[in-house]
């Protein structure tokens, strides 16, 4: 995992995120479950040339969720590790 697309798997674009990228200057991604805040803060920094001031992750859990109609069909909800990426004011990400 040394390079910046092993690590960022893709942006998260939500009404949330895209709040939070106009107001606080951070941004989230969905990340490789292996990464760490450092490979985190480096891939962002290589890949779009910014300087990261902080990176908080989050672990969502596999969920597993019944059908409404037929009780015994069982799925699971994928889990996944998201970072979110504080910038440091005046950098900014185009991401569309």
């Amino acid at each position: 995992m040394s390079q910046p697309v092993e690590i960022l798997l893709e942006s998260v674009l939500t009404e949330k995120a895209t709040q939070q990228s106009a107001n606080l200057n951070q941004y989230v991604f969905r990340v490789h479950p292996k990464a760490d805040r450092r490979s985190i803060k480096t891939a962002v920094q290589e890949a779009f040339g910014v300087t990261v001031r902080r990176v908080n992750v989050l672990i969502r859990k596999p969920k597993v969720k019944r059908d409404r109609f037929r009780r015994n069909n069982l799925s699971v909800k994928s889990g996944m590790k998201k970072a979110i990426v504080t910038l440091k004011e005046g950098d900014k990400i185009d991401l569309l």
